[in-house]
């Protein structure tokens, strides 16, 4: 009877140590999967990551045989062909020859546009600057530490009364960015603000005014347009006479002489302030 109690017991305790060797693999394994994915979620190797980044870096400046002054900041790099410069996010970048500033002065202001912010905008005003619509337009709504506005053209056959849907409200209206003006959902065209006030127009987002571009050279210049005659113009009787009425009524406002792409700029670096 030993022998037979002996026999049957042996099988009995190898199922046994079978069964909780199983449930310990099972365990660690579940262990060694969790700390694995806490290692991957926190980057316990800083270090190791910021030095193949600088390595992949150092890799692609030695792939670069350009020399080194027509080297651009990586964020503006761009094309440039057909007298544009497109950016890396199929903005362009433009120059407007501002006269008649405060005590005559004259200026250049650089503005790149923002297709991520704006494209139904963006791609519009493109097509107006193309056409140098806005040459010769006058800054007839200039209201101090609030906007200076635009768009009217000077010669009344130009005008373009054709509305673009809104775009999304997706940047703030900050200072120095370039926004349509509208008259209610869905009516822009060719009327457009730039943001004066330090703090910016917040206030503005909620309203649906989406900004299409931003001034990145140039603000003193557009902090000196002419602001004496307040929102005086009569914007009806500019769509209809253009600078004919303007230059009668209004003679010392501040205009747009010249617009241009500034890849048909020669002066380009300097208007850009090195950017």
């Amino acid at each position: 009877m030993t022998q037979v109690k002996r026999a049957t017991g042996r099988p009995m305790l190898t199922r046994r140590m079978q069964r909780y060797s199983l449930l310990k693999t099972a365990f660690c394994l579940l262990v060694i999967s969790g700390l694995i994915a806490v290692l991957l979620h926190n980057d316990p190797f800083p270090s190791v990551r910021r030095a193949a980044i600088r390595q992949r870096r150092r890799a692609e400046q030695q792939r670069d045989f350009r020399e080194p002054g027509d080297k651009k900041s990586v964020e503006s790099e761009g094309e440039q062909g057909n007298g544009q410069e497109i950016l890396q996010d199929g903005g362009r970048r433009f120059v407007f020859e501002l006269q008649s500033l405060v005590n005559g002065a004259t200026g250049k202001i650089v503005i790149e546009t923002k297709p991520l912010w704006a494209p139904l905008g963006v791609q519009h005003f493109h097509e107006l600057m193309d056409d140098h619509f806005y040459e010769q337009a006058k800054f007839f709504r200039v209201v101090p530490d609030f906007v200076v506005q635009f768009g009217i053209a000077a010669d009344p056959s130009k005008n373009r009364p054709k509305a673009i849907k809104d775009d999304p409200v997706l940047q703030t209206n900050a200072r120095g960015t370039l926004t349509y003006a509208t008259s209610g959902a869905n009516t822009r065209s060719t009327q457009l603000f730039i943001n004066t006030k330090s703090s910016g127009n917040s206030f503005l987002d909620k309203m649906g005014f989406a900004p299409i571009g931003v001034v990145t050279s140039g603000m003193e210049y557009v902090d000196a347009i002419y602001a004496g005659y307040g929102e005086q113009p009569d914007q009806g009787k500019i769509q209809r006479d253009g600078n004919t009425y303007l230059d009668k009524e209004f003679p010392l406002l501040s205009f747009i002489s010249k617009t241009q792409d500034t890849a048909a700029d020669p002066a380009k670096d300097e208007a850009n302030g090195e950017n």
